[in-house]
């Protein structure tokens, strides 16, 4: 088979004005206005670029302040801390959506935490969220009852809280679920380049 294009998958600290145009069309509905935060320069952004162009991306914060806390005006029951990785801001483009491309997000996310200096990650996620099965297959667990986030532009957005251990122990599984999600890209036609970095 011919392959559909390379994928790359990379941990990057600058958010580019083409991160942001990623997230403004990935989003539904797409915002008007500017689709970066306050938390996005401080952020580490794992994305997934097809061919060069960004198509896939989650943005990891460390430290205070809590993202999850601020959007959820301290009611997310959550740790937060210098250890604790924020997933948050998750976004495919549409033409990709149901290929993979956010499973290798998440599992090129995961593999890195650790070497990030993260004992947990947490992220909040909306009941309807078809990814959730695939996050309570890496470790996540729900915490609390759903609360509601001023997640800009949103208000009011509904999500369950949700947590996983950071842990050596967890990561043989996790390559291993990153291997399978390649060889569906590899029968899809997609080449993947991507180094996960040892954190030993």
């Amino acid at each position: 088979m011919r392959p559909t294009g390379v994928l790359t998958a990379r941990l990057e600290r600058c958010f580019s004005e083409e991160m942001e145009a990623l997230r403004r069309d990935g989003w539904d509905p797409r915002p008007a206005g500017c689709a970066s935060d306050e938390f996005d320069d401080r952020s580490h952004h794992l994305v997934v670029r097809l061919d060069g162009r960004p198509v896939g991306m989650i943005r990891i914060t460390m430290a205070e302040p809590s993202v999850l806390a601020v959007w959820s005006r301290g009611r997310a029951p959550l740790p937060r801390g210098h250890d604790v990785a924020e997933l948050t801001r998750g976004v495919v483009l549409p033409p990709v959506r149901r290929f993979g491309i956010y499973r290798l997000a998440m599992l090129e996310t995961v593999l890195r935490l650790r070497g990030l200096g993260a004992r947990v990650a947490t992220a909040a996620v909306e009941p309807a969220f078809p990814g959730r099965p695939f996050l309570a297959d890496l470790g996540f667990a729900d915490v609390g009852q759903p609360v509601l986030f001023d997640d800009a532009p949103r208000r009011g957005t509904l999500a369950q809280c949700i947590a996983l251990d950071v842990s050596v122990a967890a990561e043989p599984r996790w390559e291993e679920m990153r291997a399978r999600q390649i060889e569906r890209l590899l029968r899809n036609g997609y080449e993947l380049d991507a180094e996960v970095p040892a954190a030993r």
